[in-house]
């Protein structure tokens, strides 16, 4: 066969393997991705470009790998949706780098930021002014979420001279139905508190909440397990 030929069936159908694989594997932002994620795509992609351009490589073979290690992905997905645990050890936690205004350096070590970097995230932000901040986490796909202060908010209401405080930190303390019991214990709460909490509120079982919340002034936020698939009536 023409040598310029194979390689255009070869792409052809490469970017036809990788359309397939990529719809099982789901569809993500890349701002969506975490580690792991990444190294996925990047591996998949230089098997894909190899099995474009080398002839002598099998295409069943480049096929299989590509096959694995895009279907890899899709599983440890799977098993983050399902497991904390999994979810905790393939992604990570957020990570506190600046709380009541102050500098953690220890988180800053732990996310291996620097000042500078720290600094970079704020200006991308809006925030030119560090003393503006009142909370900062480094999320699990590396961005950097911002809390500011009570004064320092987009239209604010001090800007109309009102008296505003600063927001109570939260915390998740059930996510999928399982309760954390780390982030119950921060808060100097057990879980029968918990659980009188959430009947005072008409949930009688913790397996059927998707998402509590709990601050530091002990608000407690529920969010019940919601089964109905709003796409297929809305998205058509």
């Amino acid at each position: 066969m023409n040598l310029y030929l194979e390689i255009v069936l070869r792409t052809l159908f490469t970017i036809v393997v990788l359309l397939i694989l990529t719809k099982i594997d789901g569809a993500k932002q890349i701002s969506q991705l975490n580690f792991f994620d990444y190294v996925i795509g990047i591996t998949a992609g230089s098997i894909a470009a190899v099995m474009c351009v080398e002839p002598e490589l099998s295409l069943w073979a480049s096929t299989l790998a590509l096959a694995l290690f895009m279907l890899c992905g899709a599983f440890f997905s799977f098993l983050s949706q399902k497991s904390i645990f999994c979810r905790r050890f393939l992604e990570g936690n957020p990570i506190f780098i600046i709380a009541k205004g102050e500098i953690l350096y220890k988180g800053l070590k732990r996310a291996r930021f620097s000042v500078n970097d720290l600094m970079r995230e704020l200006r991308s932000q809006g925030y030119f002014d560090i003393t503006e901040i009142n909370y900062a986490i480094l999320e699990t796909n590396g961005m950097v979420s911002v809390m500011p202060k009570g004064s320092a908010r987009p239209a604010t209401n001090e800007d109309q001279g009102n008296q505003v405080e600063d927001d109570a930190v939260r915390a998740d303390i059930i996510i999928d139905g399982k309760i954390l019991k780390g982030n119950l214990k921060a808060f100097a709460k057990n879980e029968q508190w918990l659980l009188n909490t959430l009947k005072e509120q008409g949930y009688a079982r913790v397996r059927d909440i998707a998402l509590a919340s709990l601050d530091t002034d002990d608000n407690l936020s529920v969010y019940a397990k919601n089964t109905t698939d709003v796409s297929r009536s809305v998205f058509q």
